[in-house]
């Protein structure tokens, strides 16, 4: 079972609105370009997200992470990365020899600012090695998304915020409830 919190924000769209409602919910929403560690585990998620997303991670001029099972799949698809390179990090294993660069060691350093992972397992009893890894990058204070959809939505937002700031104009819009209703942006 998973702890909920409901957030209400409004925004010009749903991208400005989930960014507010993630910032409010004390999500460390990235602000500039970083690093992005990416860690997913079915194939599936692999599929559903790094084709269309992975390309946008880098066109805001991010620095791409993946763990060996992540980086293997973008490696056998090269199209996605669009010529971009992503640096591989080894995961910490129980009884294995340390491997450099680690997914420890570029936390430590502050490279990772973001990490996007879907779980092989949603079994809630196990403590496994997908969860210790995520216990963490939380205790590490890097924020993270394991849900596949919001993660999806994550760097839409990203991206369209992104995409208006580089016009010169401003992404944020700071209207009342009230100011909404009164340009006909919410419907009653």
């Amino acid at each position: 079972m998973q702890s909920t919190g409901e957030v209400a924000c409004f925004g010009r769209d749903a991208h400005e609105a989930f960014l507010k409602a993630m910032l409010a919910s004390g999500f460390k929403v990235p602000q500039k370009p970083g690093g992005v560690l990416l860690s997913f585990g079915p194939e599936d998620d692999k599929q559903d997200f790094l084709p269309y997303y992975l390309p946008r991670l880098f066109e805001m001029g991010n620095t791409v992470y993946a763990t060996p099972g992540t980086a293997c799949w973008i490696n056998a698809h090269p199209q996605v990365t669009k010529g971009h390179k992503i640096v591989e990090l080894h995961k910490i294993e129980k009884d294995m020899p340390l491997k450099e660069p680690n997914v420890n060691s570029a936390m430590a350093e502050g490279k990772i600012q973001l990490v996007i992972t879907s779980p092989n397992s949603r079994d809630s009893k196990g403590m496994t090695a997908g969860y210790f890894f995520r216990r963490r990058v939380i205790d590490s204070g890097i924020a993270l998304i394991f849900d596949l959809q919001q993660a999806m939505m994550l760097v839409d937002a990203l991206h369209h915020k992104w995409s208006v700031e580089q016009t010169s104009s401003k992404f944020w819009s700071l209207d009342s409830w009230q100011e909404c209703h009164r340009t006909g942006r919410l419907q009653a």
